[in-house]
């Protein structure tokens, strides 16, 4: 357990212990084994060093909240690249994802895309009304994700 408050994470390249108390925890492998921070420990300068480490907490968490945002911008950057931006017209002709209007029924055989739509309406950026081709409307918006266009 105390492996996953001292392991420094990618997003932020500190430890959550080291985020918190501003020191590096003293694992019991150094206690043990006598490590040369233990070796060099001087009980009259702790207070004085927490001090100056308390100082540069906020700095040090400054610093991983910087990291951590560039790392969620790569990821987005990464996200969006692969992101099919999908827009559709009144008017356009579009076939709909069945697994989106038919969840419940599954199969090996069971068709991917159902149906010739026509957009009847942009409801917002992304979701639509559509209408069947004798201009009967299509029962609730549909997200243009679960949509394609369909070329005659």
């Amino acid at each position: 357990m105390a492996l996953q408050k001292t392991t420094p994470r990618s997003a932020t390249g500190e430890t959550p212990f080291r985020l918190a108390y501003g020191v590096d925890a003293v694992l019991p492998v150094e206690v043990s084994l006598i490590s040369p921070r233990i070796k060099v420990f001087d009980p009259s300068l702790t207070a004085e060093g927490l001090h100056f480490h308390n100082d540069l907490l906020e700095e040090t968490r400054e610093e991983s909240r910087l990291r951590m945002i560039a790392q969620q911008e790569n990821m987005a950057r990464y996200f969006n690249k692969k992101v099919k931006n999908r827009r559709f017209e009144v008017g356009d002709l579009v076939l709909r994802d069945s697994a989106a209007s038919q969840p419940t029924i599954s199969g090996k055989f069971k068709p991917t895309w159902e149906g010739t739509y026509k957009v009847s309406k942009v409801v917002n950026v992304g979701t639509y009304e559509l209408s069947y081709l004798d201009g009967q409307p299509v029962k609730n918006a549909w997200n243009g994700i679960h949509l394609k266009k369909f070329y005659q």
